[in-house]
């Protein structure tokens, strides 16, 4: 990764708080859900319940996708 894209990244999560994490269901589909993170550099973190369906989701496979989405104004 160059540096520029390295702080392209990091802006781009400094700027918001909400993302989509899709994890796989058993069935095998993909489950979206949007969590909000927390970032320490490119590490990004997101609570969930221990008992939550995307807890069981990433148990059993630990593959993910994620997008960073557009805060809402509420």
């Amino acid at each position: 990764m160059t540096p520029e894209m390295r702080t392209k990244i990091l802006e781009l999560l400094a700027r918001h708080n909400n993302m989509t994490i899709a994890t796989v269901r058993p069935d095998g589909y993909p489950q979206a859900t949007t969590v909000g993170y927390v970032n320490d550099g490119l590490s990004i973190y997101f609570g969930c319940g221990a008992q939550s369906q995307k807890a069981q989701n990433l148990a059993r496979n630990n593959k993910v996708s994620a997008a960073i989405d557009c805060d809402t104004e509420n």
